[in-house]
Formats: structure tokens, C-alpha cells, sequence
């Protein structure tokens, strides 16, 4: 159980190598992160014993408050007004200076340090895909719609779809001509695709 303070200099070291992280990638030295932080280097080695411990702590944080704090069980709305408003939130945090950074960090450290995309997929993609498949499972059990595959597959398609032509280049550092009128067309079309495809036939 960590004291107040305690508590605060952790938080402190959070918040350091997260910006760093952000800043510089994944070559920034923990001697940095304390002199950021404000605290010693070995109150930094007290909280985390190594680089990729800390790493992983600042992935975990920042894709929990990355997460679309919108519960898709909670909303009673019809299923398009959800998953339009729900791919419009997923696709705004994919397009976070903190989500691209994060992914080309995790791509960059594959073959020195291939845990780290794992921690970035599970504390991120799959939590999503989980709470997605989550919604639409309910969904089919209500007889609205109706999949030929798993519902955390169908879950991955519609994001897989969502990425669109914007997050692709976004995470390539290139820059899109679309307007953000076209791109809301494209994410409502994506979901009109998605219900469509999957509509119960009457």
C-alpha cells in the first residue's frame, strides 16, 4: 500500500514518461524521466524496476483513458445512432497524437522488445473489441441482426473499417485530403455497410 506521497511521486513518473514517451519514443533514458519528473533517479527504480515496466504502465494508463468511457450496454438507443457515435469516438482516439505515438513505438520496438505490442494490443484493440462484441451479441440476441461469424470477429471488421484512408496515413505521418464532412460520411457509411450486411432477412 503506497503512502500519499508515495502515491504522488508515482504519479509524477507517469506523467514524465508518458510525455517523454510521447516526445522522444522509446529510446528516452530513465535519467531523463526522473530529471522530468522532478524526483531521483532512484526514486524512479523504486516504483519501476526497469524501462519496459514503466513502459507498460504508461500503455495501460493511457489506453484506459483512451477507452470510450460510453457504455454500449447502457445506451437505449437504436443500434446505427449508437455505432455511428461510437466509431466517431473510436476513430477520434485512434487519431490522438498519444495513439499514434504509442503505435509506432510498440511497431518500432517489435524485434528488441516484441511484449510491448503485446501489452499495447491487449490493453487496447482487445479491450475495445471486447466491449464492442459485448454490444452486439445483445443485439443478435434480440434478433435485430444476425452474424455468420463470431461477434468479436464481426466487432473486429467494423473497426478494422473504421481505421479508414484518414488513420492509415495519419499513422504514417502522411497528411488526408479529407474534409471532416467526408470522413463523417465515411464512418456513418461504414456502419450502414456493417448493419446492412448483417441485417436479419426477412
Amino acid at each position: 500500500m503506497l503512502t500519499p506521497r508515495s502515491q504522488m511521486k508515482r504519479q509524477q513518473i507517469l506523467d514524465a514518461a508518458t510525455k517523454l514517451f510521447i516526445q522522444y519514443g522509446y529510446a528516452i533514458t530513465m535519467d531523463s524521466i526522473a530529471v522530468e519528473a522532478n524526483v531521483s533517479k532512484q526514486t524512479v527504480y523504486a516504483h519501476f524496476k526497469t524501462k519496459d515496466e514503466l513502459f507498460d504502465t504508461c500503455i495501460r494508463a493511457k489506453c484506459m483513458e483512451s477507452q470510450c468511457e460510453h457504455i454500449l450496454l447502457n445506451d437505449d438507443r437504436d443500434t446505427r445512432t449508437v455505432l455511428c457515435g461510437f466509431a466517431k469516438r473510436f476513430q477520434e482516439i485512434l487519431l490522438s497524437e498519444e495513439a499514434i505515438v504509442t503505435y509506432r513505438t510498440a511497431i518500432r520496438q517489435l524485434e528488441t522488445h516484441p511484449d510491448l505490442a503485446k501489452v499495447y494490443v491487449s490493453a487496447g484493440p482487445q479491450t475495445t473489441i471486447a466491449m464492442l462484441a459485448e454490444y452486439l451479441t445483445a443485439k443478435q440476441a434480440q434478433g435485430e441482426i444476425a452474424f455468420s461469424i463470431s461477434a468479436k470477429d464481426a466487432a473486429m471488421q467494423l473497426l478494422l473499417m473504421l481505421h479508414g484512408r484518414i488513420v492509415f496515413l495519419a499513422q504514417l505521418g502522411q497528411p488526408c485530403d479529407m474534409s471532416s464532412q467526408e470522413n463523417e460520411a465515411y464512418i456513418e457509411s461504414c456502419v450502414d455497410l456493417f448493419l446492412n450486411g448483417y441485417s436479419v432477412k426477412k
